[in-house]
């Protein structure tokens, strides 16, 4: 797939969904022996892993790490893209002493293309943490 495609696509957005519900499942693993993990590696990235209790848990830091990396990126693509709506989210709105600064415009036009930016590398990172996380899984 070429590099400008697959932000397009629906696979890193299968990709968060995953990461983000994979610590809940990691640790619900030990209650139901990984099936309702396996079931949700199944839906979302088309993989169906050879899971049990134990590599439900070797998998905790990991998701632990993709759920703090993950949410932070998607969150400043977010922040930067939507750069005018910052106070709604608690933040400063002072764009005078800002990147592209003194106008609006000009601080805004900065971050958004700081957040497309990351928005174009956000995929090929989630591909990092899923493969590393077949990886544990033992596909």
């Amino acid at each position: 797939m070429r590099w400008w495609k697959l932000p397009l696509s629906g696979a890193p957005y299968r990709q968060t969904l995953f990461l983000l519900l994979s610590l809940p499942l990691a640790v619900w693993s030990l209650f139901d022996h990984g099936t309702l993990q396996r079931r949700s590696a199944t839906l979302l990235l088309s993989h169906t892993p050879a899971f049990s209790r134990i590599r439900g848990l070797t998998a905790v830091p990991l998701d632990g790490v993709s759920l703090v990396v993950v949410g932070y990126c998607w969150l400043g693509v977010i922040l930067n893209v939507a750069y005018p709506a910052r106070p709604l989210f608690g933040l400063s709105g002072e764009y005078r002493a800002s990147w592209g600064g003194p106008t609006l415009a000009g601080a805004w036009s900065v971050h958004a293309l700081g957040g497309i930016a990351l928005w174009l590398l956000i995929p090929w990172m989630l591909r990092g943490y899923v493969a590393l996380w077949r990886r544990i899984a033992g596909s």
